[in-house]
Formats: structure tokens, sequence, C-alpha cells
């Protein structure tokens, strides 16, 4: 079973075009964001300070955003999400690596 942290303790950092997207600890001291273009979530106030919907909404709109604007692969961008609950309380329960 995988660890399933939450948006206020998550970076989620990603290589726009690629699959490579993963979510790295925040704050990121030994700054392993480096490696990638683009990063969100915990690294963010309005995150961090927001309730678990908001968090929730927030986390679905940059899935969307990552594979329709940036071209992540999907899987990718899924099996990355997995380890937020915020993700994990979205999707349905039949949804490959949701754990309840």
């Amino acid at each position: 079973m995988t660890t399933v942290a939450d948006a206020t303790s998550m970076m989620l950092c990603w290589n726009p075009g690629t699959a490579d997207v993963a979510l790295i600890p925040w704050p990121d001291t030994a700054r392993q964001s480096d490696q990638y273009r683009s990063t969100s979530l915990a690294c963010y106030t309005h995150i961090r300070t927001g309730n678990f919907e908001y968090r929730k909404t927030t986390v679905f709109i940059l899935a969307m955003t990552l594979i329709v604007r940036d071209k992540c692969p999907a899987e990718a961008v899924h099996e990355a999400l997995l380890g937020l609950a915020e993700y994990q309380d979205g999707c349905p329960d039949d949804m490959p690596g949701i754990q309840r």
C-alpha cells in the first residue's frame, strides 16, 4: 500500500511534453524539484491555507492542465497524483490505484 499525503505537504512537479511527473515533499530542501520545469501545489500559500474541497478541485484542474495544455501522458499524471488524498477522494472506488 502506497503512502498518501495531502497537497499541503507535496509539490507536483513536471516537465511539459514528457512523462516526468512527480510528487516531491515540500519544502524541497533537497532541491529535487530543480530537475523539473514546472511546479505547483504546496509551494503556493493558497494551497497550504485552502480547505480540503478547494485543494481537491485545484488538483483536478491541475491534472487537466498537465494532460491537455502541457501534453503530459494521462497515465503519468494519474500515477503521480495517486499519492494525494485530495485526488484519491475525488476518484471512483474502482479507479486503478485507488486505496479505500
